[in-house]
């Protein structure tokens, strides 16, 4: 485990801020076509490189319980297979006669994209390619053959059982599952037997239909060209595309928060832990995109991760004797309409009595003192820590390499669109200790955790009673998925 995690979104809005608006020139070039397509360009001159892509806003926190799993089905149809190994005859027969490579994308959360990188020489072939791809006329092909659906849903079904049998994606399905259980098929990108076999290619189109139009979407580019060759290239490619129905007039209403209506203890005996170690997670609900708390959880999460934070020396002297903490490591993911935020550390509990006590030592540190005297202390982060912190929003990072710039330029546009780039750096740069602790009290103090820990079996079993005494809820393939 790394000691530290920064999630990379916290780099991207504010690195491409300092690029696109604040500084004296910027490389980065935003428009949007008539059809409403918003177009992004980074150029890189001398990089001897190029990567493109496509960016839908929506992904599976757009699904309903009805239809879970069919931005997938819509991956693997117009891909044969996930985007990131796009399959035979086609897109790979065309993808290959551009001499494409390093291709990424599919379904997540808060997106369906496609990106792919090569030669600049190749430039107006790939963005035809990239039009193509996307197309009513692709669409109508891929939902014409039966199938292809049939094998699309066969695919997805597979991914379904594995999943079963995957600590990680059983983990991750019993959080998700507990933390947001009005809507769990709204992280879940592979969806239940039932959604998926009821998927038709009418029920397919209408999706698409919905979602994948050009006034939801972004063309990017980065790498070594020229914006004024590529802009009436890009014109041309994409022209067809014909502007629709805004599919955020009616949006997903927000999850719940808090998540849970208790604090709520998990543990779960993950095969893959080693022997002796386990390890601990406190997860909560999160400020959404747009939220008034938004960019003071990103602060928050960037000085808490630090090696020497006071949350750290905390664990490090306060954790039963012996554990061995280590530096603690802070997630946030954030979404428009279910965020979360998590802190985790691992421990060695090999000469540890009851486990159990541990993880009620760290929620008691990490909520109890920590976060508690955040909420009443406003010293609690230095100077120096806040001035660090929002200095490593503005570093430049990665946007020589053009595969790494345009994950940024991705990203960034689905956090703020083409327009979100300076009043992002702003809002972090306006922060005060009094948004810390106004965030402290609302998502710590007044929110509801889950507190979970992931050990061996073995050490489970030795366990058990202990676990089982403090009312510890057992995460299993048996429970852990919202459609069982």
């Amino acid at each position: 485990m790394k000691s530290k995690y920064i999630p990379p979104i916290l780099y991207i809005l504010f690195t491409l801020a300092a690029l696109s608006g604040l500084g004296a020139e910027s490389p980065l070039t935003a428009y949007t076509l008539d059809n409403g397509l918003d177009v992004l360009l980074m150029p890189l001159p001398g990089s001897g490189e190029l990567s493109m892509g496509i960016v839908f806003k929506g992904g599976t926190e757009a699904q309903t319980s009805g239809n879970a799993g069919h931005f997938g089905l819509l991956e693997q149809l117009l891909f044969r297979g996930r985007a990131s190994e796009p399959g035979e005859p086609e897109p790979a027969g065309a993808l290959e006669a551009l001499e494409a490579s390093a291709f990424d994308g599919g379904v997540k959360t808060d997106r369906f994209a496609f990106a792919f990188s090569l030669s600049p020489g190749f430039l107006d072939q790939g963005l035809n390619t990239l039009s193509y791809l996307f197309s009513g006329l692709r669409l109508e092909t891929a939902l014409s053959d039966p199938s292809a659906l049939s094998e699309a849903k066969n695919a997805l079904l597979a991914r379904m059982e594995a999943a079963t049998s995957e600590p990680a994606e059983i983990y991750e399905y019993a959080l998700a599952k507990k933390l947001f259980s009005s809507a769990p098929w709204r992280l879940d990108a592979v969806g239940s037997e039932k959604t998926l076999r009821e998927a038709s290619g009418a029920s397919l189109k209408a999706l698409a239909s919905r979602w994948l139009v050009p006034n939801n979407a972004a063309l990017l580019m980065a790498g070594d060209f020229d914006p004024q060759v590529a802009k009436p290239l890009i014109s041309a490619a994409f022209a067809s595309w014909k502007k629709a129905e805004d599919p955020w007039k009616t949006p997903p209403s927000a999850l719940p928060k808090p998540g849970v209506t208790r604090p709520t203890l998990m543990v779960y005996p993950d095969a893959t832990q080693r022997k002796g170690y386990a390890s601990l997670e406190m997860r909560y609900r999160g400020p959404d995109i747009g939220s008034p708390r938004f960019a003071a959880a990103r602060l928050w999460a960037e000085m808490l991760s630090q090696s020497d934070s006071r949350l750290a020396k905390a664990l490090a002297k306060a954790m039963p004797k012996n554990s061995a903490s280590s530096t603690p490591k802070v997630r946030y993911q954030a979404m428009r309409s279910a965020s979360w935020f998590s802190l985790s550390t691992t421990i060695v509990i090999e000469t540890l009595a009851n486990p159990a006590d541990a993880v009620l030592a760290f929620k008691e540190i990490v909520r109890g003192t920590e976060m508690y005297a955040m909420k009443t202390n406003p010293g609690y982060f230095s100077e120096i820590e806040y001035k660090n912190a929002k200095a490593s929003f503005e570093e430049p990072s990665g946007h020589e390499n053009s595969q790494l710039a345009l994950s940024f330029l991705m990203d960034s546009w689905l956090l703020g669109g083409s327009k979100g780039f300076e009043t992002g750096i702003k809002s972090i740069r306006a922060l005060t200790s009094k948004d810390i602790t106004s965030f402290a009290d609302e998502y710590l103090m007044k929110n509801l955790e889950i507190v979970s820990i992931r050990l061996n079996p073995e050490d489970y079993a030795i366990k058990k009673k202990n676990f089982d005494s403090y009312g510890f809820e057992l995460i299993s393939p048996q429970n852990a998925f919202w459609w069982k």
